[in-house]
């Protein structure tokens, strides 16, 4: 998936994320439905409780002042409603349509999305650990945005035939987009004077543990917690500093640096943890994913395919209106 697209799901998922919380805090339910399941029928319901608010419940209160129940309902449908409403919309239309063509999203299709979306993170618990703290996404809000992107790119798409010989005649076309990556992967103790870096080598040369000495002894927040470690990263990388990058290339497995002086008047012992070479060709998913870009960059925008769905089903929106 490329930047581009991986940016534009987040964003979507994101703005539904805000709105449906907006609304399971009104008391309704958030866009979608019952979204989680691929094959589900389109029936256009948006849900929401019949409960009318309570002019006297307290939802907040400062001194003497307090926010009560059917000001905070007001409040979010002013200030969430039209973008709740245009959401319900698009998903309303794009579930119609798919219902429509006989398009189903499994859910295989939805975990290798979500898979796609993870690339650069440790693993998949850290993926979503960030998404939930700096984003709130939960794992389900991201599920159900990757139904919704996938069901439109069908959509977008259902026209357009991309054949295998039309896949290979582009990575011909293109060899630098698959060419080999080379990594490497190293662990830094990182200290204020060279004076405890030599005492760190004595360390490490009587036998003890590179990570452990990192954890205890390493002023870099970045990698102490993790014994060092920097994970895999790409040897030309250009945020791995020069005095570090110069070290590792002479460098084998296993080879510990002498200190290392860095640009902040501190001093670096690495140690290389490992190299691997990654052809991306070797990737079974890279042609089913390079056939689906090929697919969307002949189709309209998805953008567009939105807008043409909601003039074909006579999308209102009744806020706009008022």
């Amino acid at each position: 998936m490329s930047r581009e697209k991986l940016l534009w799901g987040l964003c979507g998922a994101l703005a539904a994320a805000v709105v449906a919380l907006a609304v399971m805090l009104a008391g309704g339910q958030p866009p979608g439905g019952d979204s989680s399941e691929p094959g589900g029928t389109a029936d256009g319901g948006g849900g929401g409780s019949d409960a009318p608010a309570s002019p006297e419940r307290k939802i907040a209160q400062a001194g003497s002042v307090a926010l009560l129940e059917e000001e905070f309902i007001a409040g979010l449908q002013e200030a969430f409603g039209r973008e709740y409403v245009q959401q319900w919309l698009k998903r309303t239309v794009v579930r119609l349509e798919a219902q429509a063509l006989g398009i189903d999203v499994s859910r295989a299709e939805i975990d290798e999305e979500l898979r796609r979306m993870q690339v650069g993170y440790e693993n998949e618990a850290e993926f979503y650990k960030v998404m939930r703290e700096q984003l709130g996404l939960s794992e389900q809000a991201l599920r159900d945005d990757a139904l919704y992107r996938l069901m439109l790119e069908k959509i977008a798409t259902a026209g357009v035939s991309v054949t295998e010989a039309d896949v290979e005649a582009y990575i011909e076309a293109h060899p630098e987009e698959f060419a080999p990556t080379h990594d490497v992967r190293y662990a830094q103790i990182v200290v204020e004077s060279r004076e405890r870096a030599a005492t760190v080598l004595e360390q490490l040369g009587e036998g003890v543990d590179f990570a452990l000495l990192a954890q205890d002894l390493s002023v870099d927040e970045a990698t102490a917690a993790n014994g060092g470690d920097s994970g895999w990263v790409s040897e030309n990388d250009p945020f791995i500093p020069e005095e570090v990058a110069e070290a590792l290339a002479d460098m084998q497995v296993g080879d510990v640096s002498p200190p290392l002086p860095t640009p902040e008047g501190q001093w670096r012992i690495v140690t290389l943890l490992g190299r691997r070479t990654i052809d991306p060709l070797d990737d079974s998913n890279v042609r089913g994913d390079l056939r689906r870009e090929l697919a969307l960059a002949q189709a309209p925008s998805l953008f567009d395919v939105e807008s043409s769905l909601l003039e074909k089903y006579n999308a209102v929106d009744f806020l706009s209106t008022d």
